[in-house]
């Protein structure tokens, strides 16, 4: 099962952790947690979190239009991210994560650390994707190199379907009329 875990991109298209954790077939979950923290990050205002519900609502119809859905967690992202992956391996799946890097803020730096250890820990794989424009600092030649067919196309081509199984998790969850009613 691969863990489709959202957070800064919020798009199907021209997304590398969408095509990376879609292909063949797979199935796949998912999600965006709810975090306590982003609340009380400086940067963000009402109107910030109002695009983000919307942008979240907007995902979710579009995962559906695939086949899938948007699950929708809320609380400590790290405690989230080990206790889905405890429940998945309980239920005989052995979960592969998808996310791309955050290095804006410490907390997601530190947060996606002591996941990555996490999933060494019990010797499951993830992927860490770049997102668009952030590129690591050995592929930068190369990447101004294709700076200009990068322009033309899209780099990651949007998945026909997710193939999202149908499976209960005993976490905290929301609903899209939840997440508009914590808005008000």
């Amino acid at each position: 099962m691969h863990l489709l875990w959202f957070r800064r991109d919020l798009r199907l298209t021209d997304n590398e952790i969408v095509t990376s954790s879609s292909g063949n077939d797979g199935r796949v979950l998912p999600f965006f947690i709810i975090d306590p923290w982003f609340y009380t990050w400086a940067d963000v205002g009402k109107k910030r979190v109002r695009f983000l519900f919307e942008s979240l609502e907007n995902l979710d119809s579009n995962l559906k239009k695939l086949g899938s859905r948007l699950y929708l967690f809320e609380g400590n992202s790290t405690d989230i991210v080990q206790e889905l992956t405890r429940q998945l391996i309980i239920a005989g799946y052995k979960p592969k994560l998808f996310f791309s890097r955050d290095v804006q803020v410490e907390y997601g730096v530190s947060r996606d650390k002591t996941i990555v250890d996490f999933y060494k820990q019990l010797n499951l794989d993830y992927y860490i994707g770049l997102n668009n424009f952030l590129q690591s600092a050995e592929q930068r030649d190369e990447w101004f190199n294709e700076y200009y067919t990068y322009q033309r196309q899209p780099q990651y081509q949007a998945p026909a379907t997710i193939n999202t199984p149908q499976i209960t998790l005993n976490l905290p969850q929301l609903t899209l009329l939840e997440l508009k009613l914590l808005n008000h």
